[in-house]
């Protein structure tokens, strides 16, 4: 049998073990990850193991996973059907998932104003997610002070009083 592998975290991953990580960060329990894609927990595992997912059944894993169909079918050896689907319906490397959909809707139901602490935010959590270190300088660099530094809000001087404020008078 050939080792199927996808590029995950930035290592190579097996079918098997996307499945794994797909039930501890997401679904805690094969149970739960069983119950999301319609099925009973020994077929579920049986399939898993051995590879016996069918088609609609790896459809419906990528759906739960919100994760690309064809990603998942050739994942699971199913690379003829990944390429006959895109073949049909394009690659999808552009589609949104369901969630990024919903941010999508979100977001366009709130005012500029009150996205930017929104957007600094998640650039707080993107660059933790990147880490590394700055180019050139080798020392790391706060996720904070990187997102800090992309925003475009203006900050008063240091040491100086807002202007309108009172004056302490000792």
């Amino acid at each position: 049998m050939r080792l199927l592998q996808a590029f995950q975290y930035g290592r190579w991953v097996t079918f098997q073990q996307w499945v794994a990580t797909l039930i501890t960060e997401r679904f805690g329990t094969q149970t739960a990850l069983a119950n999301a894609i319609g099925l009973q927990l020994t077929p579920f595992t049986r399939g898993v193991a051995v590879g016996t997912f069918n088609v609609m059944n790896l459809l419906r894993l990528a759906r739960a996973a919100e994760a690309s169909p064809s990603m998942v079918l050739r994942l699971a050896g199913k690379g003829q059907e990944a390429d006959l689907i895109e073949e049909l319906y394009g690659s999808g490397r552009d589609a949104l998932t369901a969630s990024q959909r919903e941010v999508v809707a979100l977001w366009d139901q709130i005012t500029e104003e009150r996205r930017a602490p929104l957007l600094f935010t998640m650039r707080v959590y993107a660059a933790a997610a990147e880490g590394g270190a700055r180019p050139g300088g080798g020392r790391e660099e706060s996720p904070l002070r990187r997102a800090a530094r992309r925003t475009t809000t203006p900050r008063a001087p240091r040491g100086r009083r807002p202007t309108g404020a009172p004056r302490r008078d000792d």
